[in-house]
């Protein structure tokens, strides 16, 4: 069996995976995927643009020396408050304005990009560990193959002699090629979780990779989590909550923009990151619409103020529920052991009694080698389950891996 599994292995990887496998740890993910995935890259851009979207705002303050709105001056002098804002953007107060705004929309930018980077970080990470978990799983149902069909030549041998029920060696067959069935399945799914993490770590679809054995938590001498005493630093470092922060701050920014549009409009762009706000149209001069943008101003601000509660409670209802199933994890991972101990009491007892002759019922003995496997999987899924808890609970409160901040663009190409 185990050479049929490698010769399938060999066959199915290699005519994908031509070059020689790179050697991963999980603590090598957070680098490879903060220098080389390309939601990250294309988000650093981002970034990068706004901050430079800064320079260009500031730049935009600087007099437009335009030949022909000079000479319109001289002829006409009473024309200078038309090309104010061509002449000397610097005196109009919308400008400034827009200049914070800018900065404000560059730092929620920001945000937005560390939000995104641990949220690569922590998926790549998972798809990692549930490789991992996924080939553990492999070999555990590959090694109760083995076994049952050890058992299956002795239910036929003694069919022949009248020691066995007739059909029970095709009762076990059918057990068998269902675990093959299993494994097949499971081997699909493996290849597709290595092309998965290979294109989060931005390698080419003909790259291989080995992975290094994860350290399993010692789950007994871990303690349960107060998730209360997390709140604080869960909303305090919240990159998706610091940002609609930032977002209010513009909001501020154009309201006085509104209340002194009299002096004239800005012709500065937010930049990209600023579409979000392209719905409030700012009135040129002394409107009757001034009232209906502030209004329209102190209504966006209400509706950013939604959306931050629906941040804080959806945080808040995440930290909640990892951090029940870690407790719970902990607190029921010594049953978990003792039915792993039992179920394989179990299935030696009925192994020694066939041995020494006794008719064994086949479907009994199937039932028991399919409840060790289950405990097994139930077993080594806790230690799993518990691993991901953990990085979940430093994802939501930024600590370990997720404290570093995430490369700006100019680190990326070596600058």
């Amino acid at each position: 069996m185990k050479k049929l599994l490698f010769s399938f292995i060999i066959l199915g990887f290699s005519q994908t995976w031509a070059q020689n496998p790179k050697i991963i740890k999980l603590s090598d993910v957070v680098n490879i995927v903060s220098s080389d995935n390309y939601k990250v890259h294309e988000n650093a851009l981002k970034v990068y643009q706004a901050k430079e979207n800064i320079g260009k705002a500031r730049a935009d303050l600087l007099p437009k020396l335009n030949i022909w709105n000079i000479a319109r001056i001289i002829i006409d002098p009473t024309s200078i408050y038309d090309q104010l804002t061509d002449i000397a953007p610097f005196l109009v107060p919308g400008n400034w304005f827009r200049l914070e705004e800018v900065k404000l929309l560059y730092l929620a930018e920001r945000e937005g990009y560390r939000a995104l980077w641990s949220n690569e970080v922590h998926t790549a990470k998972n798809v990692y560990k549930n490789i991992q978990f996924d080939e553990r799983l492999l070999a555990h149902i590959e090694k109760s193959i083995t076994e049952l069909e050890k058992v299956l030549r002795v239910i036929k041998t003694r069919e022949v002699f009248g020691g066995a029920e007739p059909g029970a060696a095709r009762d076990m067959e059918i057990r068998i090629l269902g675990l093959k069935d299993d494994i097949r399945n499971l081997m699909v799914l493996i290849s597709r979780e290595y092309d998965e993490l290979t294109f989060m770590l931005g390698m080419p679809a003909n790259q291989a990779v080995q992975l290094v054995a994860v350290e399993l938590p010692k789950i007994e001498t871990l303690k349960p989590i107060v998730t209360s005493e997390y709140e604080f630093r869960l909303l305090s470092t919240s990159p998706e909550r610091r940002q609609f922060d930032h977002f209010l701050s513009v909001l501020d920014q154009v309201k006085k923009e509104v209340q002194y549009s009299v002096f004239g409009v800005s012709s500065v762009s937010r930049g990209a990151a600023g579409g979000i706000f392209d719905n409030i149209q700012v009135p040129n001069g002394l409107g009757a619409g001034q009232g209906n943008a502030m209004n329209i101003v102190a209504s966006q601000k209400e509706i950013v103020r939604t959306q931050r509660r629906a941040v804080e409670e959806t945080l808040r209802r995440q930290l909640r529920s990892v951090g029940f199933q870690y407790n719970s994890d902990l607190s029921s991972y010594a049953d978990f052991r003792r039915r792993v101990v039992l179920s394989q009491e179990s299935k030696d007892a009925l192994l020694r009694r066939m041995k020494l002759g006794e008719n064994i019922d086949v479907l009994k003995l199937s039932e028991a080698s399919r409840n060790q496997i289950l405990a097994e999987t139930a077993s080594f899924t806790v230690q799993y389950r518990v691993l991901n808890s953990m990085d979940r609970i430093q994802r939501l409160i930024f600590d370990g891996d997720y404290s570093m901040s995430p490369p700006l663009i100019q680190s990326l190409k070596g600058n």
